[in-house]
């Protein structure tokens, strides 16, 4: 064991004896300020939340520059969110899924507002204008259903206040970078508030073209907006209307040949010639209803949405100045309707949550290959592809003492899947083949849990949960695919915690030890069949194994000076899988899993003899090694471990209602390798460079 992880092992348990003897300690000036969260579908204070929950402040995302999901793997401990061309793939403690095609599921739920995303490739459209993130760690079956075997990822955003305000910012930086967004909370009367908020991101793309293409890849070309309508008929009716749309433009997420990328130094890593120029034009619309009531048997709660995501895409396919240039051409659309009503009631002693959910999407896809070298053309063509899942759920908390409460919950899970659609081989054609398949499953979940509070601002707790992901299907049909079905994907996990505020409240930390154990792990790579074609196929890992620890917490060590910390230790392997008939994985690592992570940040806030304030943040996170796997070639690459370090400055004048701020982002300018695939040859996806700008803002 190498003596980074041993010493994040030491100073996680000398972390933990130090925060259960907290109450010994000797009092500081700051404060750290308490957050509400919904966690668990009701509102109570994080630091009260009996499971493994980090929160983000919308100031903080603003700090921090988060403007996509993938920029909470620099802010959340044991997270990592990268792109797999437009889709987003989020991997918790381990866990994730690749397969980001119209058969596929997230392993990790995407909420915003309380509404599921069930498309990936819209999980980065919605980071403005919030009020928090919350994530959430470990299976939330009961809860939040199906697709939450590694977590739960929840956006609450701004809603309508009783004051008229607003604010704007502008901001600019390397890249071309040029942002801007801005909200405006309206009070019309005593029971209607409306709240509205745009976001604009453009910047140039990181990956240098030799080419001289008009547009580098893993640009960013954005415009979103939001609406919010609140009413309130009285004192226990309230109703939440919104509405939302983005667009998403430019040349897309790109990737380098792995070869450059091993070669190269600098710069020089991030430059290719991909074989065509990328074109991404994508939609995506949302509207939905949350009606609130206080009933004499407690808090009912409807919740009513409906999305829509358009996908047209043209998107490169190898290196390389071939003519004519192979290419992707996509045109795809998903539409969902979901439905949820909730009651939480207390009865004496109990607490309880209970309720029904519906959801149904419907996608149609035509994707081709354009000038496939041999073939000519690949088409794909999948209209419908049908999902529904119908779920009943229960969670009940029984107060045994003041301090000491106890937890069950339970879901069944009705699961529906099809798929209609062709695969056309040749230009002119060669072949072509059905894809014909339908699945069924009922599953259980549930949760029992224990908490008890050690004072009145600390408490330990432990579950044993189990989670489910839905089984699916590949392309073709029973006749010609011996392995169109793949199982559903089950987890067990146990994991104890403990959590508090300590030092009068200058102190909030958590720490929590998990175990982890998968069956039928589900994971994706592409193939070619007996006619050429190339497929993705989703099999099934045998057994899989986590391990891990984790601490993370803020000290305000004077009013001025505020301490940001975290620290995981993660053994995630394979026990029994063997990608080819030839490979044996046992006891190799699953993906993106590193074994030891720390971070650490520090702010300090200057007032100057004028009034103004200058806050400064300065942070860094080192990241062990983890390895990207090709389980089609059963190959794996290594990323070393690295460190990145950000730092921002901001300048307040007195009394004034505006602020300007200096940022500069992994100042060490570091390639980090966030994907791997191998068609046509194998090519990696990177995390961002090192950026720099200045934002100015102003609230009124």
């Amino acid at each position: 064991m190498s003596n980074h992880i041993r010493f994040t092992q030491h100073a996680i348990a000398a972390a933990v004896a130090s925060l259960l003897a907290g109450g010994a300690l000797a009092q500081s000036g700051g404060q750290i300020q308490e957050v509400i969260v919904t966690a668990q579908r009701v509102a109570q204070p994080a630091s009260k939340t009996p499971l493994s929950l980090s929160v983000i402040s919308g100031d903080d995302l603003k700090s921090a520059g988060a403007v996509n999901a993938s920029s909470l793997t620099e802010l959340v401990p044991n997270v990592q969110i990268a792109n797999s061309g437009s889709a987003t793939v989020i991997a918790i403690r381990g866990v994730s899924s690749a397969d980001v095609t119209e058969k596929g599921d997230p392993s990790a739920a995407f909420n915003i507002d309380g509404v599921n995303l069930a498309r990936p490739q819209s999980a980065g459209l919605a980071f403005f204008d919030l009020e928090r993130v919350e994530v959430l760690r470990g299976p939330q079956g009961t809860l939040y259903g199906r697709n939450a075997t590694a977590g739960a990822i929840n956006l609450i955003t701004n809603k309508p206040g009783d004051t008229f305000g607003g604010n704007a910012a502008v901001e600019l930086g390397n890249y071309q970078t040029r942002k801007f967004d801005g909200a405006v909370n309206v009070p019309v009367n005593e029971s209607l508030a409306l709240r509205a908020a745009v976001s604009s991101s453009q910047h140039d793309g990181y990956l240098r073209s030799t080419q001289g293409l008009s547009h580098n890849y893993d640009d960013e070309d954005s415009l979103s907006g939001r609406v919010h309508a609140l009413f309130k008929f009285n004192r226990d009716v309230t109703l939440l209307l919104s509405a939302d749309g983005s667009k998403i433009r430019g040349a897309g997420p790109g990737t380098v040949p792995l070869t450059t990328f091993r070669s190269a130094s600098g710069t020089a890593q991030r430059t290719a010639t991909p074989s065509v120029q990328g074109n991404i034009d994508d939609k995506a619309t949302g509207y939905s209803a949350e009606l609130k009531a206080n009933l004499a048997i407690g808090e009912l709660t409807y919740q009513g949405a409906h999305r829509n995501f358009d996908r047209k895409e043209l998107s490169n396919y190898g290196y390389g100045t071939d003519t004519p240039a192979p290419y992707i051409d996509t045109n795809a659309g998903y539409s969902q309707n979901s439905h949820e009503l909730r009651l939480a009631s207390v009865f004496g002693a109990f607490k309880t949550i209970t309720g029904l959910y519906w959801f149904r999407e419907r996608s149609n896809i035509d994707l081709s290959l354009i000038h496939f070298p041999g073939l000519g053309r690949l088409r794909f063509v999948q209209d419908p592809t049908l999902s529904t899942s119908k779920a009943v759920f229960g969670d009940a908390t029984y107060s045994v003492t003041q301090d000491l409460h106890l937890t069950v919950g339970a879901r069944q899970t009705k699961d529906d899947k099809s798929r209609q659609g062709f695969s056309i081989i040749g230009d002119p054609v060669i072949a072509s083949g059905v894809n014909d398949a339908a699945v069924s499953y009922s599953q259980n979940t549930g949760k029992i849990g224990a908490d008890y509070a050690l004072s009145k601002s600390s408490m330990v707790y432990t579950s044993l949960s189990t989670g489910y992901k839905a089984g699916g299907f590949n392309d073709g049909t029973r006749a010609t695919n011996p392995f169109l079905i793949y199982d559903p994907e089950h987890l067990t996990a146990l994991e104890v915690g403990v959590k508090g505020r300590f030092l009068n409240g200058s102190l909030t930390t958590s720490a929590a030890v998990f175990g982890y154990d998968y069956k039928n792990l589900q994971l994706t790579s592409t193939a070619v069949d007996a006619n050429g074609a190339i497929s993705s196929q989703t099999r099934n890992a045998a057994k899989a194994s986590v391990r891990g620890v984790e601490l993370e917490g803020k000290y305000a060590v004077t009013t001025n000076d505020r301490i940001n910390f975290s620290m995981t230790y993660l053994d995630a392997h394979y026990k029994q899988y063997m990608p080819t008939l030839t490979s044996d994985w046992s006891g190799r690592r699953l993906d993106k899993s590193p074994k030891a992570s720390v971070s650490l940040g520090y702010t300090r806030s200057w007032t100057l003899d004028s009034g103004a304030t200058i806050d400064t943040t300065l942070s860094t996170r080192y990241t062990g090694s983890y390895v990207l796997s090709n389980y089609s070639k059963a190959t794996q690459i290594r990323q070393g471990g690295f460190h990145k370090t950000d730092l921002t400055a901001t300048y307040s004048p007195n009394a004034a209602a505006w602020y300007v701020q200096g940022y500069v982002r992994n100042i060490e300018d570091k390639s980090v390798m966030t994907s791997y695939g191998d068609s046509p040859v194998d090519n990696v996806g990177l995390a961002p460079p090192r950026t720099a700008g200045i934002r100015i803002g102003s609230s009124f």
